[in-house]
C-alpha cells in the first residue's frame, strides 16, 4: 500500500542518500553562484571603467579578470559535473529503494562509503519527509509511486520558473539601465561597443542558465503531463512503466544548471504548498472510490 513508502522515507540509510545528494549538488551550486556574482560585478565595473573612471590601468585589470574567469570556468567544468552526477545517483538509489522499483542495470551504484563521507558534511537542518505524509494510505503502490514522481516533477518545474523568470526580469533591468547609462552620459558608439563587447560573457553565461532551466522545465513537464493524465484517470501503471518515467526524471537530475539554496529556501514553503494542493485533490478522487460503510 502507498503508506509503506511514507513510512519508510526516514529510514537512517535512506536519509544518508538525501544528505549526501544534498551536499553534492551544493558543492556544484557553490561554484556556479560564485560565478554569476563575480559576472554581475563585471558587469557593472565595465562600464563604470570605460565611461566615468577612463583608468588604463583599471580597464587592463578587468579584462585580466574576465580572463582568468574564462580559465577558471574551464577548469572547474568537469568538478562541477561530476558534483551533479553524485547527487543524481545518490537521489536514484534513494527513490528506487524507496518506491521498489528495480535498478537500472547501467547504472554504477553509489559508493556507500562516499555517501557516508558526504552526509556527515551536511550542516543544514534536519531532512525528513522529502515526500508528502498526508497521501491517502488506501492508494495502491504504483499508483502513490506514480503520484510521488509526479510531485518530484511538477516541485522542480515551479522552482525553475520562477527561478527563470527572475533571471530574465533582472537581465531585462539590466539592459534598460545601461542603455539608460548610455544615454545619459552620452556614450559614442565605439565605446558601447567595446563594453558590451567586455560583457559579453556576463550576457552569454545569464542566458545559457535560461537556456537550461527551460530545457529542465520543458522535458519534466512532459513527464508530468504523462503522469498527471495516468493519475487523474486512474489508470493501471506498470513497475516496468514506472522504471522508465524514473529514468526520465534521472536524466534531468543530471543537468548541469541549477537553482541556487538561497532561492530554493525563500520558495520551499509556496513549493510545498502546491504539493500540497495536488496531492489533496488526489485523496479526494481515491477517497471517492471507497465503499460508503453505511450503504
Amino acid at each position: 500500500m502507498g503508506n509503506e513508502i511514507i513510512k519508510n522515507q526516514n529510514n537512517p540509510e535512506l536519509i544518508k542518500l538525501l544528505l549526501a545528494s544534498t551536499v553534492a549538488y551544493t558543492k556544484a551550486k557553490v561554484w556556479e553562484t560564485k560565478i554569476s556574482y563575480f559576472l554581475i560585478i563585471l558587469s557593472v565595473a565595465y562600464p563604470v571603467s570605460f565611461v566615468l573612471i577612463k583608468d588604463e590601468s583599471i580597464k587592463l585589470s578587468l579584462f585580466g579578470c574576465s580572463l582568468f574567469l574564462t580559465i577558471f570556468i574551464q577548469i572547474i567544468t568537469s568538478k562541477l559535473k561530476g558534483n551533479t552526477s553524485k547527487g543524481a545517483i545518490f537521489k536514484e538509489e534513494f527513490d528506487t529503494t524507496l518506491f521498489d522499483l528495480p535498478w537500472k542495470s547501467t547504472l554504477i551504484r553509489p559508493d556507500h562509503r562516499e555517501v557516508a563521507n558526504l552526509s556527515l558534511q551536511y550542516k543544514g537542518k534536519e531532512i525528513k519527509d522529502w515526500y508528502s505524509c498526508n497521501l491517502l494510505p488506501s492508494i495502491p503502490h504504483n499508483a502513490a509511486v506514480a503520484i510521488l514522481q509526479h510531485s518530484n516533477t511538477s516541485w522542480d518545474i515551479e522552482l525553475r520558473k520562477s527561478f527563470r523568470d527572475c533571471i530574465i526580469g533582472f537581465l531585462t533591468s539590466y539592459s534598460i539601465l545601461l542603455f539608460s547609462f548610455f544615454v545619459m552620459i552620452k556614450v559614442d558608439g565605439l565605446s558601447i561597443f567595446i563594453i558590451v563587447f567586455s560583457i559579453q560573457s556576463f550576457y552569454t553565461h545569464f542566458i545559457s542558465l535560461i537556456r537550461g532551466h527551460s530545457s529542465v522545465i520543458e522535458k519534466r513537464e512532459i513527464i508530468s503531463n504523462h503522469l498527471d493524465k495516468i493519475i487523474r484517470n486512474k489508470q493501471n501503471i506498470s513497475i516496468e512503466n514506472l522504471r522508465d518515467i524514473q529514468d526520465e526524471i534521472y536524466s534531468t537530475r543530471l543537468e548541469s544548471v541549477k537553482v541556487p539554496n538561497f532561492f530554493f529556501r525563500l520558495y520551499q514553503k509556496r513549493m510545498d504548498a502546491i504539493t500540497e494542493d495536488y496531492i489533496e485533490s488526489v485523496n479526494r478522487s481515491y477517497d471517492s472510490l471507497r465503499p460508503n460503510p453505511s450503504n
